[in-house]
């Protein structure tokens, strides 16, 4: 008798086991084009963006060619200061 209402019982947790996954199953795949659709949208916005950006740059070089110049000068000696001082590093180590 005992068995048999454990058995049951079990059987019960089984059924109810599933049910929970299938809600979940269901759950998830509603979500799926909701993110698919915000990664989209934030894809491209980042996109419009970085063209705006890399716009106003063009455009601030044809505007003012030696700044420009003097300026990507400037950040080039500095980025290869910074990497050979990191490559010293590497080789002393």
């Amino acid at each position: 008798m005992e068995s048999s209402k454990i058995e049951s019982e079990f059987k019960q947790l089984e059924l109810e086991s599933k049910k929970i996954t299938q809600r979940a199953r269901v759950n998830y795949l509603e979500q799926v084009p909701d993110i698919s659709e915000k990664i989209k949208k934030f894809s491209d916005d980042a996109k419009d963006k970085t063209k705006e950006v890399l716009d106003k740059v063009a455009e601030y070089i044809t505007e003012n060619p030696q700044k420009s110049a003097i300026i990507g000068l400037g950040i080039g000696l500095g980025l290869g200061v910074f990497l050979g001082s990191l490559t010293r590093r590497r080789k002393e180590d």
